[in-house]
């Protein structure tokens, strides 16, 4: 490519097969432009050996970021070594999640060069583990720094980037279109941002400078999608020309272990959004999210620190964390009691309320439906059968709905790192019940309640007059299990499913 390129690649042998290059751009990128290099070899035997060599040259260092350890196989023993020249000593090498398996030698030659020398000793194989955290939180590496003196050159160069020709065409035109109607300032906020939301479509792009240099947002606006950096800098211009303090940010979300103001290299950052400065308050408007109110922080960027555009020095800003009710999945169930029919039944409604990442998640699931289906996804009245179980003149009633979206025990048995929950949030599920004339309840069960490293689990059993009340909540506030706790969490759940899914048992009252 033009700022990394991989030459001379070749096997040792005299059948040594050739190199195969072919593009590898990775899961949810719309475009990337990463190369990969590789050699289909035949090892016949037990205890044969290959061997294959290569260079790989940044052309420019910027990109020269981070050095892996780890391989896709187990490693028996595996030396690398570092050379800083002494016209680079600026340069640093930063170690992550270094355990007691790696060694390092350092020395400085003749010649005024550093030498890194790293041994390696039954370093396990990576592996690809549903809801794992990054592989930049999980494996040994370096960070490369020095092509940036400190975080502020890092971002004036980043915020050069996006020093393009912001002319919109009939820019006043398309907010007044925007905007029109709206009687306040912060509904003409809102307006832009939805506008944006709504009508460009985000894509991932990685290709060289283009994955840092936005778009300009003339062409985002022509095109209808753009990556991240695209569409902020497109809302910011639809909000500058409205008068309003927009700037660029940039930001490394949840998933990059480093902080861009302690390690200024590239690998801190991954993504930009646009932050709004409006009396006196903060908005951080990110429109790759399509359904996130100007309020809302997108969980991936909460407590995170962010550049934030400021003349030729950035201010840095570490985002509010908001509380994990801030995404609430609240679903409502009212029923009655039928002992009328046959079989009998609860019948009722169910109202579903939903805020922050679930109300995201659940617009996109609707939106995503095809349109004959979508009125399935809306239809509120239920029937449930399966719920009632009837003997000798008892009733007994399963309240809870099993509406949950990660109540499953996360399986162990072969699972080597820790699990991501979704989100931080609370989920909640009510139930009532009114219950026919002449009957009262016989057994209730009791009430649940548990902490855990992750949060809380609870459920709760109400009678009132003709009627029972259900309630359980799953609050997770920290999403991060770690593997040793895996187990502590699927048993808090198991209690508080057991706890759930226990039976109210009524009775006809007798004279």
């Amino acid at each position: 490519g033009e700022f990394i390129s991989l030459d001379e690649a070749k096997a040792k042998g005299v059948l040594a097969p050739k190199a195969i290059h072919r593009h590898a751009t990775p899961e949810n990128v719309f475009f990337d432009d990463t190369r990969i290099c590789y050699f289909n070899l035949s090892l016949s035997r037990q205890g044969k050996k290959a061997a294959v060599q290569f260079n790989r040259t940044f052309h420019d260092l910027r990109y020269f970021t981070h050095i892996y350890f780890p391989e896709e196989y187990f490693i028996r023993k595996k030396r690398i070594t570092v050379t800083i020249p002494a016209a680079l000593s600026r340069f640093r090498l930063v170690e992550k999640n270094f355990g007691p398996g790696i060694r390092c030698e350092k020395s400085v030659n003749k010649e005024g060069d550093s030498l890194f020398v790293y041994t390696l000793k039954g370093v396990p194989a990576t592996r690809k583990e549903e809801a794992a955290p990054a592989d930049n939180c999980l494996y040994p590496h370096l960070l490369v720094t020095g092509p940036f003196a400190d975080v502020q050159a890092m971002y004036r160069w980043l915020n050069g980037l996006a020093e393009v020709d912001c002319t919109l065409p009939q820019a006043e035109m398309l907010t007044d279109e925007i905007t029109a109607g709206c009687t306040d300032e912060l509904e003409k906020i809102r307006r832009t941002y939805a506008y944006v939301q709504q009508n460009i479509r985000y894509i991932a792009f990685e290709n060289g400078l283009a994955g840092h240099r936005p778009d300009r947002p003339a062409e985002v606006l022509r095109k209808r999608y753009g990556d991240c950096k695209g569409m902020a800098l497109l809302l910011r211009t639809l909000l500058k020309a409205q008068g309003f303090d927009a700037r660029m940010a940039y930001i490394g979300t949840d998933d990059i272990a480093s902080s861009p103001d302690e390690v200024p290299t590239l690998a801190a950052i991954n993504h930009a959004f646009c932050l709004l400065f409006h009396q006196g308050k903060r908005y951080c408007l990110d429109a790759t999210y399509r359904y996130l109110p100007p309020e809302d922080i997108p969980q991936g960027i909460q407590g995170r620190k962010a550049l934030v555009e400021n003349g030729d020095s950035c201010l840095i800003l570490t985002l509010p964390q908001q509380d994990a009710s801030t995404s609430t999945d609240s679903l409502n169930y009212h029923y009655r009691l039928m002992t009328d029919s046959n079989p009998p039944t609860l019948k009722g409604t169910a109202i579903r309320v939903s805020t922050g990442e679930y109300k995201e998640y659940l617009l996109s699931l609707y939106h995503d439906t095809p349109k004959e289906k979508q009125t399935d996804l809306l239809n509120n009245q239920i029937n449930n059968t399966a719920a009632v179980q009837s003997a000798d003149g008892e009733y007994c009633l399963e309240a809870d709905p099993h509406e949950d979206f990660f109540h499953q025990p996360i399986d162990t048995t072969r699972r080597k790192q820790d699990y991501l929950l979704p989100w931080r949030c609370r989920i909640i599920r009510e139930v009532t019940i009114d219950i026919p004339q002449g009957y009262a309840v016989s057994y209730l069960p009791a009430d649940f309640h548990i902490e855990t490293n992750q949060g809380i689990l609870s459920c709760s059993y109400r009678a009132g007059a003709g009627y029972i009340h259900f309630r359980k909540v799953m609050e997770i506030r920290r999403k991060r299990i770690p593997l040793a706790l895996i187990p502590a969490w699927n048993d808090a759940l198991r209690q508080w499913k057991k706890a759930c899914n226990e039976q109210i048992v009524i009775r006809q009252n007798t004279l």
